[in-house]
């Protein structure tokens, strides 16, 4: 390998690293700000709600945890309140995601929140305005809407939203709180889903032009890379050229059926791709017979590396490795038909060459007679 192939094997790497690493980079970052996003909501939700008992008398409200995160479960099953509605008591049950989502914790706090909200309920428009102002001061940039439902002692249903439905986000409720003895009062929060490119800072978008510029450097260098790779010399895989001197190579003279002489008896079909020598005779493959020819026509039967890619794969596709399996195939079949026909390189080239070659040409009618 040379010095050229092996500095352009380090750029790849180096490139392909940094792609790597800005990608990673990228997303991690991505995952970070929707998950502070998320609990920034939930945060200023919470301090609305704290806001708003405090306004109806109540001094002190228990959150569920000090980051203002959904309490873990502790069991799954419904709990069971009695309350005296004034025929006599009666039992309600709580499902367990309402019982461990109530932002008071024991049950002499929630009964005080049934009654202040009993006088004094929550309005869906206040919460809504006072979440909207929290999240603008927090710096956060999102379209919300509150829905509070209440729950009466029948176990009918209310609800009242913010803003007109209409206007609803698309995502799904973002999360809720309750409150209450019964939890009968939930309160909703919906919110257009995050955005990563309103919350990008000016180190996000620097990222991102790294990025497209390290995959353009790298596809930019693999092209260059492969192009050398197309004319890279053959003389390190298959040594050098044997010293001795060789006659080149005597073809007969091409006629409308396109048949070559190569040396003293064997014959090259190029319409039909055979090699014939008396009464053996040997099928090429098309891209085999299309190096024979090739190297027939070329002056003084020698190609480069490259030429025979453009000749063999026009489209570009051509590599030395792809190069060297079909001359190692074209060297098989002559041997199956003459030793003394070869196939030499060297200097990223390959010649055609007969060792003994006949010194006065037969007529090619002749020649299929015999």
């Amino acid at each position: 390998m040379n010095r050229k192939n092996a500095f352009g094997r380090v750029l790849l790497i180096v490139s392909l690293t940094a792609t790597l690493c800005l990608s990673i980079d990228i997303i991690y970052g991505y995952l970070t700000k929707e998950r502070s996003w998320n609990e920034q909501m939930r945060t200023s939700l919470v301090g609305v709600l704290e806001d708003s008992m405090e306004k109806r008398g109540k001094e002190d409200v228990y959150i569920v945890s000090h980051s203002y995160s959904r309490r873990d479960f502790k069991d799954d099953s419904p709990k069971i309140v009695t309350m005296d509605v004034g025929e006599g008591p009666k039992e309600y049950i709580v499902p367990a995601y309402k019982h461990y989502n109530n932002i008071a914790e024991n049950p002499t706090e929630r009964l005080f929140d049934s009654v202040i909200l009993e006088e004094q309920p929550l309005a869906a428009d206040s919460l809504n305005m006072l979440w909207d102002r929290l999240l603008v001061k927090n710096g956060i940039s999102s379209t919300g809407n509150i829905r509070v439902s209440v729950t009466d002692l029948s176990e009918n249903i209310s609800m009242t939203y913010a803003k007109d439905t209409r206007y609803l986000p698309l995502s799904d409720s973002l999360f809720s709180y309750y409150i209450g003895y019964r939890c009968e009062v939930e309160v909703t929060a919906f919110a257009s889903p995050f955005s990563y490119w309103r919350s990008m800072t000016l180190w996000d978008w620097m990222e991102i032009f790294f990025l497209l510029l390290s995959v353009v450097f790298f596809f930019w260098i693999w092209t260059v890379y492969n192009r050398r790779s197309v004319d890279a010399c053959g003389h390190d895989n298959f040594g050098s050229v044997a010293a001795e001197e060789e006659e080149s190579v005597v073809v007969l003279k091409e006629t409308v059926s396109r048949i070559y002489q190569l040396g003293d008896d064997v014959l090259f079909d190029s319409t039909d791709r055979l090699l014939k020598k008396g009464n053996q005779i040997k099928s090429l493959l098309p891209q085999v017979s299309a190096l024979l020819l090739g190297l027939l026509e070329a002056d003084g039967h020698c190609m480069s590396i490259s030429d025979i890619c453009l000749l063999l794969w026009p489209d570009g596709s051509g590599r030395s490795e792809r190069v060297h399996t079909v001359v190692g195939r074209l060297r098989s079949s002559l041997a199956e038909m003459s030793a003394q026909i070869s196939i030499v390189s060297g200097n990223s080239k390959y010649q055609l060459k007969i060792a003994h070659s006949i010194e006065e040409k037969t007529p090619l009618d002749d020649v299929l007679q015999n």
